[in-house]
């Protein structure tokens, strides 16, 4: 059975109450996609995973950050662009590159010093997400490519099981996975997610959904101090949309207010797009989500806009730059195609 239809058998298993669904969603654009056959989106997205792959090392990984090279995060995030395509390590048009990235990932996580081990070197991403972002993109790839796994399933297995149990111990009491990143909020999402992922993959989690609700909705509900630009709430909003949505906080007016001034400036002010850095990107991504999900006529907004704004922006080699914090172009250009590609539905992740 494919991996996407084991989805609603495994969700209830171990993360605490909050996070079982009561059936998958289905987007209103499911049916008739005006977005999935547009020539000029598709033609966007061939050319972005062209520089994608020229972007891969012979070992697997991924990231051209000049400081620090091949990064896991780089890697993971690449491996889950070619499942939103449709294709697997093990299957589709691009199956040979993604075996690539998986065994790239499954090496980097090896190496990779967890729990009481102090880390030397941060990464750039680590810096602006938190140190434990490689570990969560990680885990929401091997999740997504678990119950499709063959000869790796065992070894794919011995890693989730490694990185739950670290992503878990690592959750401090306030819900959040610490504040020494530039953007932590994007942290604590992506902590979420990681959790959420690889419960629905049958791993038992110890840790609390509902702290992370708790701590992002309190955050939401603060005013927003003068000196922060709109760059700074942009993505801390965006991302927080993403979790308090599928936690039942769809209501609470202070969500409707943030996704209203989402909505705004994307469809008034193009510096979202024209500075947008790696945290910018992923947080369309994120958003994307949950707007493709919802009948709110207000919503549908987003997706056809955010699709126009990315392929204005994108670079002549079919990559997309980021212009500020996470600044390695395989991340942006990653999270960009996950963007574009989010109405294929093809990752389970969407239907958390």
């Amino acid at each position: 059975m494919h991996r996407r239809q084991w989805l609603s058998q495994f969700l209830g298993s171990g993360i605490g109450a909050g996070l079982l669904l009561a059936g998958r969603p289905v987007s209103v654009w499911s049916a008739d996609n005006p977005i999935h056959n547009e020539p000029e989106t598709q033609k966007s997205i061939h050319k972005g995973i062209a520089w994608m792959i020229s972007a891969i090392q012979r070992d697997g990984t991924v990231g051209t950050d000049r400081l620090y090279g091949p990064d896991l995060s780089c890697s993971a995030i690449t491996g889950l662009m070619f499942l939103s395509q449709g294709s697997t390590p093990y299957g589709g048009e691009y199956a040979k590159y993604a075996r690539k990235v998986l065994h790239g990932v499954l090496d980097q996580i090896e190496h990779r010093p967890l729990a009481g081990t102090k880390v030397r070197e941060r990464t750039l991403v680590q810096r602006k997400i938190g140190m434990n972002a490689d570990v969560f993109f990680a885990t929401l790839f091997l999740s997504e490519v678990y119950f499709e796994a063959n000869e790796e399933i065992d070894v794919i297995h011995a890693a989730l099981a490694k990185l739950v149990d670290h992503i878990g111990r690592s959750q401090l009491k306030d819900g959040t996975w610490g504040t020494e990143s530039w953007a932590p909020i994007l942290g604590t999402v992506l902590g979420w997610e990681s959790l959420r992922s690889a419960s629905s993959a049958g791993f038992p989690i110890h840790a609390s959904a509902e702290r992370v609700g708790e701590s992002l909705i309190k955050d939401l509900r603060k005013r927003p101090k003068e000196e922060d630009g709109w760059m700074h709430h942009f993505y801390k909003e965006a991302s927080s949309l993403r979790v308090l949505y599928s936690m039942g906080y769809r209501d609470d007016p202070h969500f409707l207010s943030s996704a209203d001034k989402l909505l705004k400036l994307i469809t008034t002010d193009r510096r979202a797009f024209q500075y947008a850095g790696g945290e910018e990107y992923l947080s369309f991504y994120l958003v994307t989500q949950c707007m493709l999900m919802e009948l709110q006529p207000s919503w549908k907004q987003w997706s056809p806009t955010v699709r126009k704004e990315l392929l204005r922006t994108q670079n002549a080699d079919g990559s997309w730059t980021g212009h500020h914090c996470i600044t390695d172009r395989t991340f942006c250009t990653a999270a960009a195609l996950l963007t574009l590609q989010s109405t294929n539905h093809q990752l389970a992740i969407s239907d958390l």
